[in-house]
């Protein structure tokens, strides 16, 4: 899996990139279906703060997720933005394993087992 993280508008904090981090072991068991993960990070120099976001663009076999979250701060969006993007992932694995399974049920019927 190619993880890629980006800062626009600002510069990528350690502190950031390591949030990120441990936000991926949540999808280590899905890591084989991911191609590459793109997060893009948007800090606000704007005097009124809270308009930080990330984006997260997410490749997989036959598919892109796109997520973007806006929070108060940009650890805050990363997290809003990967449980989002958990459950979307999860919900594709799911629907691959089902379909899989549903064509295993049709040959088998098919062949008369």
């Amino acid at each position: 899996m190619q993880i890629l993280i980006k800062g626009h508008q600002t510069e990528i904090l350690e502190r950031w990139r390591e949030h990120i981090y441990d936000r991926l072991t949540k999808l280590a068991r899905f890591e084989d279906r991911i191609i590459k993960l793109e997060y893009i990070l948007t800090a606000s120099h704007h005097h009124l703060k809270g308009n930080e976001s990330c984006h997260i663009i997410a490749k997989v076999p036959r598919k892109t997720i796109s997520v973007k979250k806006d929070a108060q701060t940009i650890i805050e969006a990363v997290d809003m933005a990967s449980k989002i993007l958990e459950k979307q992932i999860q919900n594709l694995w799911k629907d691959t394993k089902d379909r899989h399974r549903h064509s295993k049920i049709i040959q088998r019927a098919k062949r008369g087992i």
